[in-house]
């Protein structure tokens, strides 16, 4: 009798436990759902993705179900605790990299179109359009992100009760583009102190295109550069599976031993540190 009571108070212990860490856990995973529905909503809103609030919502819970997969999928293929944390930390950071990475494209396509949008908007002038109706001729003959930016600033002088210079400075600060920063300021500047647009616009179209020109020059001189930041990326990985390939013990001592776990996160933040200090590199050159 007492051996059944024992039992069956060990057995709704235990049940209470599972019960309440399953409701602890849960709750957590959508609280921490709803944060990053809230972000990649602010994401979508900057990227014109069209994504709904559920498909937001969605996209956050897969976000967290790949860090839970990617820790359970390398604890199981190395046996390594410090590996399956580092593969759910980059699990972690791929949304933010996904983001930075469509952002870059979107926001380097937006200043490829720009020349373009400044010809649109000179041919509006030119045919007696104010600058309010020339910034919404860019949104409606053209496509793409600058269509999209140039729409917005449309929209919130129509709809939203706001000033041309104020929709331009809200998308200057927004986007920070060097050369939509030139345009938006001048512009800003002409609304503010008066004088002749059209001639304003078709200096500020000179500029933009020699700019441009050089931009393209300097990228394609530094194309060495870059099929080094290649190399780099690709040739440690390819090296050390040929000598795993070659020596089966390998892996096993990288994986299971610490001198093995910190010569491989050695290896790992020297390769980094390469990319990094490439694209350093780069960047300031251009």
């Amino acid at each position: 009798m007492i051996a059944l009571i024992t039992s069956l108070l060990i057995g709704i212990s235990l049940t209470v436990v599972i019960i309440g860490g399953y409701l602890t856990c849960w709750s957590w995973f959508e609280r921490r759902a709803e944060t990053n529905a809230e972000r990649y909503s602010t994401w979508v809103g900057e990227l014109f993705l069209g994504w709904t609030p559920k498909q937001a919502r969605q996209a956050a819970f897969g976000a967290i179900l790949l860090i839970a997969v990617a820790f359970g999928a390398t604890l199981l293929l190395t046996g390594s605790l410090v590996f399956a944390a580092a593969a759910a930390l980059a699990a972690h950071f791929v949304p933010t990299a996904l983001y930075s990475v469509a952002r870059t494209r979107r926001l380097k396509r937006f200043d490829e179109q720009l020349p373009d949008a400044v010809q649109v908007m000179i041919a509006s002038v030119r045919a007696g359009r104010s600058l309010a109706q020339a910034i919404q001729d860019v949104a409606d003959k053209l496509s793409g992100p600058v269509a999209q930016e140039f729409g917005v600033i449309a929209g919130e002088y129509r709809l939203g009760g706001a000033s041309v210079e104020e929709a331009l400075r809200r998308t200057r600060d927004r986007l920070n583009v060097e050369n939509f920063t030139m345009v938006s300021s001048a512009l800003i500047i002409n609304c503010e102190r008066g004088g002749e647009v059209l001639q304003m616009l078709e200096r500020i179209s000179a500029s933009i295109r020699e700019i441009s020109r050089l931009q393209k020059k300097i990228v394609s001189e530094m194309a060495e550069v870059r099929a080094q930041q290649k190399i780099v990326l690709t040739m440690t990985p390819i090296f050390g599976t040929l000598i795993c390939l070659a020596d089966p013990s390998i892996p096993d001592i990288l994986f299971h031993t610490i001198m093995g776990n910190i010569l491989l996160v050695f290896v790992i933040g020297v390769q980094v540190i390469g990319i990094l200090w490439i694209r350093r590199i780069l960047k300031t050159s251009i």
